[in-house]
């Protein structure tokens, strides 16, 4: 676990926790003569765009397997399943003549679309007999869902959104460290997601149940190999560390290829990528990503987009990301015109604002100032269609080796909108109601919804009002952005609470 010029993160540039040792659950398998040692399933929707959010579609199917041994006298099941209804789609079975091979289905049924509102999730049961005996199975989750960048646009399902997130920093728990449970990462990720944040991202790679969670509760992801911060400049030492990054990208991604959350793969953060060696690196991790998985975003996370906003490393992505932090960490720029040169460089480019915040006590001004520029930054993002998403930073105070407050296994960065353990301060409200894709207007017996159609844009749909003297539901009725509804109620000292089709509030009142 010590700091090295060959390993990812290189040397001592990385922004969390240093902790050694197992951090992970270690799983043992047991199977017989021939396994299944990776597959990957692709569930494709088929559907014309136009605009508008698609729901459910025709779909097709595409598996990739690789086996490990004897592939003689040897029969591959497979079963299709609605994870929720437990209705079976489709079941196959069919003579193993290879140990690597593809399987690709039409069909023809209505398949629900995985959505971050609506995280439909279809399973994969897979076995194999070998001489007439069960000598392995696997069962694999996954979503059927579009999600790409369509020029200056970020398309979900047919739908162009312009999405809201909050960026949290695990194993800040100074009680578990880096091993924390899954029981607390679910806590952490619930405080997450009852922000209304509907992404994040990740520095470093996951566990299984953290990805889990977000699969099940529509929490989109970049996930990111750890190379952050100063990595090597010079040609010669980016091809020696270039077969570590190569792997961390190809581990990675066959891990977790199957999570219909992971929307994009991060291949760095803050490289200096105003430099041309480092440009080149970035290339190349770009173009690894997309001979891997070519139906996801491969992108990399710039602090240099405003030093050189024509050429900078970030445009070499699929969707440029920028870390804004225009009056604190970036000096002699100003909002305005450091965005408005970039974008004038990229015109047909979707952008992200990757990390923006307020870090203590580098900088002064408390939860207030975090709040101050919370609220600036948004309202200038929500300006620009072209930004099509703002990551908060961050969702909590985090441990890391570089901390300024504090010593020891609590040594951190005041940055959050809560603390170590997901306590919110006031800011976290702030960016709650913010982040509500409903404007709501209350007035004595008149409710008024307006949907959003800045930060965060997209189409409002199975949302519910519940009153809070009764367990009735009110249906409300799909609202583009833009779109209003209102509507008249009995009994002026109730109070309501508005809820996404899962039952996650997105707003009380």
């Amino acid at each position: 676990n010590r700091a090295s010029e060959t390993a990812v993160p290189y040397g001592k540039s990385f922004d969390w926790p240093d902790d050694g040792g197992l951090i992970r659950p270690v799983q043992y398998y047991q199977t017989g003569t021939v396994r299944i040692e990776h597959v990957s399933v692709d569930g494709e929707p088929v559907f014309e765009d136009n605009g508008e959010r698609v729901s459910a579609s025709n779909a097709i199917l595409n598996m990739h397997l690789r086996l490990n041994g004897a592939c003689s006298n040897t029969i591959f099941r497979w079963m299709l399943r609605e994870e929720h209804s437990r209705k079976t789609i489709r079941y196959e079975e069919t003579s193993v003549s290879d140990l690597e091979f593809d399987i690709s289905r039409e069909l023809q049924e209505q398949i629900q679309l995985w959505h971050f509102d609506k995280p439909v999730l279809y399973s994969l049961k897979l076995c194999l007999l070998h001489n007439g005996h069960l000598s392995d199975q696997k069962t694999v989750l996954f979503g059927f869902r579009r999600i790409r960048i369509n020029g200056a646009k970020w398309m979900i399902n047919g739908e162009s959104v312009r999405l809201p997130g909050m960026e949290w920093m695990p194993g800040s728990n100074p009680h578990m460290g880096m091993a924390a449970s899954a029981l607390f990462n679910k806590h952490m990720l619930k405080v997450l997601r009852e922000s209304n944040s509907v992404m994040t991202r990740f520095h470093w790679q996951q566990d299984e149940s953290v990805l889990n969670y977000c699969d099940r509760h529509g929490i989109l992801i970049q996930e990111e190999i750890p190379l952050w911060g100063a990595a090597p400049e010079d040609s010669k030492k980016q091809a020696e560390l270039w077969p570590v990054i190569r792997q961390q990208i190809e581990d990675m991604i066959t891990a977790h290829c199957n999570h219909p959350c992971i929307f994009a793969w991060g291949i760095g953060n803050e490289l200096q990528a105003d430099n041309e060696d480092v440009q080149m690196l970035i290339r190349k991790a770009v173009s690894y990503v997309h001979e891997l998985d070519p139906k996801r975003q491969a992108n990399y996370v710039s602090n240099t987009a405003w030093t050189s906003p024509e050429t900078d490393g970030t445009s070499i992505g699929d969707c440029m990301m920028v870390n804004d932090y225009i009056g604190t960490w970036h000096k002699g720029v100003t909002q305005e015109g450091a965005w408005q040169k970039l974008m004038e460089s990229h015109l047909d480019r979707a952008m992200i604002s990757s990390e923006f915040g307020l870090c203590e006590p580098v900088f002064s001004g408390g939860d207030e100032e975090r709040n101050r520029i919370f609220l600036q930054k948004i309202a200038f993002y929500r300006r620009y269609p072209q930004i099509v998403g703002a990551i908060s930073f961050s969702l909590n105070d985090y441990r890391t080796h570089m901390g300024e407050a504090v010593d020891g296994k609590e040594r951190v960065r005041v940055h959050g909108s809560t603390d170590l353990c997901g306590n919110k301060k006031p800011s976290y409200y702030t960016i709650q109601k913010e982040y509500c894709p409903l404007i709501v207007r209350l007035k004595e017996n008149r409710l008024m919804l307006i949907c959003r159609r800045d930060i965060p844009s997209y189409t409002v749909h199975g949302y519910y009002i519940r009153k809070s003297n009764r367990g009735s539901r009110i249906q409300i009725p799909d609202l583009k952005p833009g779109d209003s509804w209102i509507y008249l109620y009995r009994g002026l000292k109730e109070s309501l609470s508005i809820h996404r089709p899962d039952g996650t509030p997105v707003f009380r009142g």
